[in-house]
């Protein structure tokens, strides 16, 4: 990456300071899926495990296009926190949590039809999508308490409160974990129970989210002309445009991991299987690597909120070096250690071998992957959202075309060497629009 600084160790320091915090605590978010498909491999049926791997991928389709609700707050709030602008954090945080409510009670009163277009462009062969319809109509009450979330995360980034973000999606996961496991040896709810389990963490999570941001919300509700500034026009455009881009680009983004699903699916049970664990490996070494991103986004918008060009790439030069670095950890350990981990993660012999199969191409993802969720970090503290929502944009284009040609003739790799490219793209074309942050960064500095 051009135009950046000679990493510092007090940069990498700080870098470090955000970033393990959220890479521990994101590490715990893809156990839970790991957890769920290891539980219901053991109902004897690959059709449980695909139930669970689809509802799973439908609930973080739909809910992650509305991560610009996390994205646009913690950009905002970090660069009104790089200039010590406390009022504003505060007023951006409620703004968000506000919306986060509407938008997740929206869902459950949509919840029918969003089941009919999740699922239409799956294979409807076998029992799996019964057992799918089970688990959403149980989940989809978590809605309001998961948005509600992205907005409280969004803004302890963008306040550097790392280790509160830690100690959330900690209690999230690891309580989800722990009602799963109850809920499958305690009772015969089955898949209901794997939903349930979810709902139940959700709402104690964000009711300790909350907590820990009692002080932005107390602040809030102290002002006067409390209805004036929450519709603040000028302030509402703004979130709206910044948010409208993210939509976009997260709705193109998940649509491409739903395809990549509904691929598997068409290629029957058993491949769905087996890249649902894959996919799950994949999206460990993914979480854990995003701690650069969030560290990178909150130091981005710090440094262009005190017009700091200097910080600015001294913080991304830090981020690309260590965030290099634990891409080739996490090569070398899906290379060690892949395939004792999917003997233990699937019981079923087909789904087991054909995973094994495959696992190179998990080997290699986090090399391909790391620059791009890098580069969304960068972005989305500049808060140059238009750049991102055209990149992906780009992206989609080309895995779409990719996924038509390559699939017919060669299957699952086809499936795999489309989502490379998905990478690949993404990281070029956000790459090239690095030098404008740079330039717009020096021109608030000098003006």
């Amino acid at each position: 990456m051009n135009t950046l600084d000679t990493p510092s160790k007090h940069a990498r320091r700080d870098v470090l300071r955000l970033a393990v915090p959220v890479m521990l605590s994101n590490g715990t978010v893809p156990l839970v899926g790991i957890v769920d498909t290891a539980v219901m491999s053991r109902m004897g049926s690959p059709e449980w495990m695909a139930a669970t791997a689809v509802g799973a991928v439908i609930f973080s389709s739909i809910f992650w296009v509305f991560g610009f609700l996390r994205m646009a707050t913690g950009g905002l709030v970090a660069q009104a926190y790089g200039a010590d602008n406390l009022q504003s954090t505060s007023r951006i945080s409620i703004r968000a949590l506000l919306l986060a409510f509407l938008l997740g009670t929206l869902l459950i009163a949509l919840q029918i039809p969003l089941l009919k277009i999740a699922l239409f462009a799956m294979d409807d062969s076998g029992e799996w999508q019964g057992l799918a319809a089970d688990y959403f109509y149980v989940r989809i009450y978590a809605a309001p308490a998961t948005l509600c979330m992205y907005a409280i995360l969004g803004a302890l980034i963008g306040l550097q409160r790392v280790r509160a973000v830690l100690g959330l999606q900690l209690l999230l996961n690891l309580l989800n974990v722990l009602l799963t496991i109850v809920l499958f040896m305690a009772t015969d709810l089955g898949i209901k129970g794997v939903a349930l389990a979810t709902v139940i963490s959700e709402y104690v999570t964000l009711a300790a989210g909350i907590f820990l941001i009692k002080d932005l919300i107390a602040a809030a509700l102290k002002e006067t002309a409390f209805k004036n500034w929450v519709l603040d026009r000028a302030a509402l455009r703004r979130f709206f445009t910044i948010s409208g881009d993210l939509f976009i680009r997260t709705l193109c983004l998940t649509f491409a991991f739903y395809w990549m699903t509904a691929l598997s699916a068409k290629q029957g049970v058993i491949i769905l299987a087996a890249n649902t664990v894959l996919f799950n490996l994949v999206h460990f070494a993914s979480y854990v690597m995003d701690g650069y991103a969030h560290a990178v986004e909150s130091l981005t918008g710090f440094a262009i909120g005190k017009k700091d060009t200097k910080m600015l790439k001294r913080s991304v030069s830090a981020s690309v070096y260590l965030a290099s670095i634990s891409a080739i950890v996490f090569s070398i350990f899906f290379w060690l250690l892949g395939e004792p981990i999917v003997n233990l993660l699937v019981a079923e012999d087909s789904a087991r071998q054909m995973a094994l199969d495959w696992l190179p191409w998990v080997i290699a993802a986090p090399l391909f992957g790391i620059w791009s969720f890098l580069l969304d970090g960068i972005f989305i503290g500049a808060t140059e959202t238009r750049s991102m929502r055209d990149s992906m944009l780009i992206s989609l284009a080309c895995f779409m075309i990719s996924a038509a040609v390559l699939v017919p003739s060669f299957g699952n790799h086809g499936i795999w060497i489309s989502y490379f490219i998905l990478l690949v793209v993404r990281a070029l074309t956000l790459w090239l629009r690095w030098p404008r942050i740079v330039r717009a960064t020096q021109q608030l500095e000098h003006g």
